[in-house]
C-alpha cells in the first residue's frame, strides 16, 4: 500500500496555507546565490500544488511575496518578479487541466502592471474550475490586512452603513482578504524558522 492510500481522506485538511520562507538562506548555504534558492522554491511549488490537488484538498494558500519583501535588494525583487510572471504564463496549462482555480489575496496594487495583468488573466480562465481553490498571497502583510478590515469598517460605521454595536467576529471576518475561505487546517512555514 502506497503512502498516498494509508491516508485518510476523511480526516484530511480542507485548507493548507503554506508561507515559502527560507529560499534565499538555502541557497546562501550551499554557497549559491539567493535567486538559485528561489528558483528551486518555484519547482517546490510545483510538487507542492500537484500532490495537494492528487490529494483533493479544497484550499492551498502559498503566502509567496510579502509587503516586507519590497525591501529585498532591487535586482532580487525584479528576479522574484520574472519567477512569478513566467510561472503564471507556464503554469495556467496546468492549472486547467486539474480543475484548479486561482485567486490571490494582498495589495496587488503594488505589483508590476505586467504581472497584474497575467495574473487577473489566470484568475478569469480559472474563474469556473471546481476543484481545488490555490490563492496566492502577493504583496500580503497581515498588518496591512488588518489596516484595511479597519478603514473598511470605519468608513461603513461613519456612514451608518453598520452601527458599531454590530461589530463583532463574523463582521471582521468579513472583511478579510480570506472572507471567503475556510479556516487554515495547517500551516506550514517551509525554513525551519520560528517567529
Amino acid at each position: 500500500m502506497s503512502l498516498l492510500e494509508k491516508i485518510d481522506k476523511d480526516r484530511f485538511p480542507r485548507h493548507i496555507a503554506v508561507i515559502m520562507d527560507g529560499n534565499g538562506r538555502w541557497a546562501k548555504q550551499r554557497g549559491k546565490l539567493r535567486i538559485f534558492g528561489h528558483q528551486n522554491g518555484k519547482k517546490s511549488v510545483q510538487r507542492i500544488v500537484e500532490n495537494c490537488a492528487k490529494l483533493q484538498v479544497q484550499n492551498l494558500t502559498l503566502y509567496a511575496f510579502s509587503t516586507e519583501n519590497w525591501n529585498r535588494p532591487r535586482t532580487e525583487v525584479e528576479a522574484l518578479m520574472k519567477l512569478l510572471i513566467g510561472a503564471l504564463k507556464s503554469e495556467l496549462r496546468k492549472l486547467l487541466e486539474n480543475n484548479i482555480r486561482l485567486k490571490t489575496i494582498g495589495n496587488s496594487d503594488l505589483l508590476p502592471e505586467s504581472i497584474r495583468k497575467q495574473l487577473f488573466d489566470a484568475i478569469e480562465k480559472t474563474k469556473n474550475n471546481t476543484g481545488m481553490t490555490l490563492t496566492i498571497a502577493l504583496s500580503y502583510g497581515s498588518r496591512e490586512e488588518l489596516t484595511n478590515v479597519f478603514k473598511n469598517i470605519c468608513g461603513k460605521v461613519k456612514n451608518n452603513i453598520i452601527s458599531i454595536d454590530a461589530i463583532d467576529e463574523s463582521v471582521i471576518n468579513q472583511h478579510l482578504y480570506t472572507h471567503d475561505l475556510p479556516d487554515v487546517d495547517l500551516l506550514i512555514r517551509t525554513s525551519g524558522e520560528q517567529r
